[in-house]
C-alpha cells in the first residue's frame, strides 16, 4: 500500500511539473482583487430561512461560477461562515445571546467579476429578494466590493 501512495505521489508531482497557464497565475487573490462580506446576526429561530438562503447561494454559485479560467465571474474565495453568538466572543463560557452569526465572502479578480457575479444574481430575482430582505432585515455589516489591502501573495 505504501508504495502505490508513494507512486501516486511521484506521478502527481511530475504530472504538475512545468508552469502554470497564465489564467491560473492570475486567479489568486492578491491586493487589489475585490470582495463581498456581510455580516449577519440572526435569531435562532430565523436560521432556517437563512439556511435555506445559504443553500440556494451555495447553488447558484457553483452553477455560475468558475474556479479557473478566463470567462468571468471567476471567484477566487467563497466561503459562508456560521457560529452562535456569544455574550463575550473571547470567553466561550460566557454564554451564548440566543442569535447566530453568519459572514459571507467572496472575492474576485477585479470589476469585470464583481460585475458578472451582479448581473446574474439579479437575474435570479426570488434569490435576489431574499438577500435583499435579509440583508435588510438581518446585516449588522457589509463591505461591498471593496478592494483586497492585504493578502499573501
Amino acid at each position: 500500500m505504501k508504495n502505490i501512495y508513494l507512486a501516486l505521489v511521484s506521478i502527481l508531482l511530475f504530472a504538475s511539473c512545468g508552469q502554470e497557464p497564465a489564467s491560473e497565475i492570475e486567479n489568486k487573490i492578491k491586493v487589489g482583487s475585490l470582495g463581498f462580506h456581510v455580516s449577519f446576526v440572526v435569531p435562532n429561530d430565523a436560521t432556517e430561512r437563512m439556511d435555506q438562503f445559504i443553500e440556494t447561494h451555495e447553488q447558484f454559485m457553483r452553477e455560475t461560477h468558475h474556479l479557473s479560467g478566463d470567462q468571468e465571474p471567476i471567484v477566487l474565495s467563497y466561503s459562508v461562515f456560521k457560529s452562535p453568538e456569544l455574550n463575550n466572543p473571547f470567553d466561550p463560557n460566557s454564554g451564548e445571546t440566543g442569535n447566530t452569526l453568519y459572514g459571507l465572502t467572496e472575492i474576485y479578480n477585479g470589476p469585470e467579476g464583481v460585475q458578472a457575479h451582479m448581473t446574474l444574481g439579479q437575474q435570479r430575482e426570488a434569490m435576489f429578494a431574499e438577500l435583499v430582505d435579509l440583508t435588510n432585515t438581518y446585516s449588522v455589516a457589509g463591505i461591498l466590493g471593496a478592494p483586497v489591502i492585504a493578502a499573501m501573495e
